[in-house]
């Protein structure tokens, strides 16, 4: 009779959960791990300001904020500023700062950090992002009190609030405490106090990764997740194993040749999207007696196959770059030229310019052998795709020695003093616009500049000028698509391709709002929508 009872009970539970409604709604709590690859040459640096590796990069979204952020479509949207406009037809900015922001010791954010964190990121010793530092380095800023500042821009910068979203530092912590110069050594790097959605925990850098709780004093949507833990693999077929076995709940990122180890994982999803850095290979067009022939230059476009280059070292996952200007933006001209693989034409073009096979298959003219070194940055990526380069050349007569720079440090010093014939390097301008004056005006040749190529055009840079001066986006294509004309038919450089970054999350962990990434302008960007993320629901039987 107790069974026959128990029997009843089974299957009016099984009638309930069938006939009546139910929803999950999620709650507060639980724990998102994701599975990273400890790169234990490069330590672990937590600053909004620096940038020492993918890991430190993570880390620094989530601690800290800035005055905007951009959102998945690569739009500046508010943060620690709540309202901000411009004066002066865009050439000055007032900004206000939420008076509920605060640090995660309780101290407000105001006007001061921002000060604070200005002065370092525009000191000469400077230790960051060359490019940050070359934004802000001619704009006066007002302090106008606690939560109000004023932007004096010399003239009219189209893309300015695309350069306001780097995070701040706490000036009550590190006034007096911390010059530029030791910025990068600061024991704060490992004891940041930010003002984020996460903190570090306690003992939060461990052997086994770094652990982030969440910030109860934040001023944006307070997020699900009561922890976040970035947990250290040896390598990414270890953490793709962990994935697989519900060990984890995310992994950073899926190198292209292992994604095949998710296929038919149905316990996980996979998320793609372009990079932001276009990757070039600059000529150093200082050397006449290599570039000085426009020909020389375009046979060596028409030399490389870059869906081929593509294939063999990203298993298909990047896309072929045409122009400075990226095709996801809207002032990319479709109808630019294109210097497609045509090893024939290329060794043709040579020959015309007076450039000749010897018996050692090299070319030369007047005696002088036509030797092209390329130089690249000490990663395995960036030497595979030199060599191959350098096979592209050889195909067609030129000698192109790979250059290896031995550290970060040996690689900036040869680019700032522009020894290097061919460079190989990415390049990003400003979140989600096309100005690329940085990195093609005559004006930033010299050796702190961003023009690798020493490129100088007087109607291209005039056309630039423009276009960042102009807050019209239909006449700023115009000026754009001039200006691509007579930049490719310069080529003083040759772009190759943009690579496409993947990740994985579980099927466990749920999303509010699915995130939809345009373009990562960093790997970082794919933690945007840990606000929105969850592990555990609270569910509601009945209507």
């Amino acid at each position: 009779m107790a069974s026959v009872g128990f029997f009843a009970i089974a299957i009016a539970l099984a009638y309930f959960l069938l006939v009546v409604s139910r929803s999950s709604t999620p709650v507060a709590g639980g724990t998102y791990v994701e599975g990273v690859v400890l790169d234990t040459a490069s330590p672990l640096v937590i600053n909004p300001i620096l940038s020492a590796n993918s890991l430190s990069d993570d880390v620094a979204s989530l601690v800290f904020s800035g005055l905007t952020r951009s959102n998945e479509k690569g739009e500046i949207v508010p943060d620690l500023a709540d309202v901000w406009g411009p004066l002066d037809e865009g050439k000055s900015w007032e900004f206000h700062i939420r008076t509920t922001a605060r640090w995660h010791d309780g101290q407000p954010v105001t006007s001061r950090d921002l000060l604070f964190t200005l002065d370092l990121i525009r000191s000469d010793e400077f230790p960051g992002p060359a490019e940050l530092k070359a934004a802000w380095k001619n704009i006066e800023v007002d302090r106008l009190g606690d939560y109000r500042v004023r932007f004096r821009l010399k003239e009219v910068w189209t893309p300015f609030l695309n350069y306001t979203t780097f995070g701040l530092l706490p000036e009550h912590l590190l006034k007096d405490k911390i010059t530029a110069k030791d910025l990068g050594r600061a024991d704060f790097n490992l004891d940041p106090i930010g003002s984020g959605p996460y903190r570090l925990a306690p003992s939060g850098i461990a052997n086994d990764g770094v652990t982030l709780l969440a910030n109860p004093l934040y001023y944006g949507q307070k997020p699900y997740l009561d922890k976040v833990w970035f947990r250290y693999f040896p390598s990414s077929k270890a953490a793709l194993t962990a994935l697989r076995t519900n060990q984890i709940d995310g992994i950073s990122y899926v190198p292209p040749d292992e994604l095949k180890l998710l296929e038919g994982d149905k316990n996980s999803q996979q998320y793609s999207a372009p990079l932001a850095p276009n990757t070039f290979l600059f000529f150093n067009l200082q050397k006449t007696e290599l570039f000085g022939q426009k020909e020389v230059r375009q046979a060596i476009a028409y030399s490389i196959d870059k869906q081929a280059l593509i294939d063999r070292n990203f298993a298909g996952r990047a896309t072929a770059s045409e122009s400075p200007i990226p095709s996801y933006l809207w002032a990319y001209k479709s109808d630019i030229k294109k210097f497609d693989f045509q090893p024939a034409l290329a060794r043709k073009m040579l020959d015309d310019a007076g450039w000749k096979v010897n018996a050692e298959g090299v070319r030369q003219k007047e005696g002088s052998p036509l030797v092209i070194s390329i130089l690249t940055a000490n990663t395995t990526d960036q030497q595979a795709i030199a060599f191959d380069l350098a096979e592209y050349l050889k195909g067609v007569g030129i000698a192109a020695p790979v250059r290896v720079a031995p550290s970060p440090r040996d690689l900036a010093n040869d680019i700032t003093s522009r020894h290097f014939d061919m460079l190989l390097i990415a390049a990003q301008g400003a979140i989600n616009d096309p100005d690329v004056y940085p990195y093609w005006h005559s004006s930033e040749t010299g050796p702190q500049g961003f023009n690798f190529s020493g490129w100088s055009n007087d109607q291209a840079d005039q056309l630039l000028e423009k276009a960042r001066r102009n807050l019209n986006q239909g006449e700023r294509q115009l000026l754009y698509n001039q200006w691509q004309d007579l930049w490719v038919n310069d080529l003083p450089s040759i772009p190759l391709y943009y690579r496409t970054y993947t990740y994985a999350i579980s099927n466990r962990v749920g999303r509010l709002a699915p995130l939809q990434l345009k373009l990562m302008y960093s790997p970082s960007d794919r933690l945007k929508d840990i606000p929105l993320r969850y592990v555990l629901t609270s569910t509601k039987f009945g209507s």
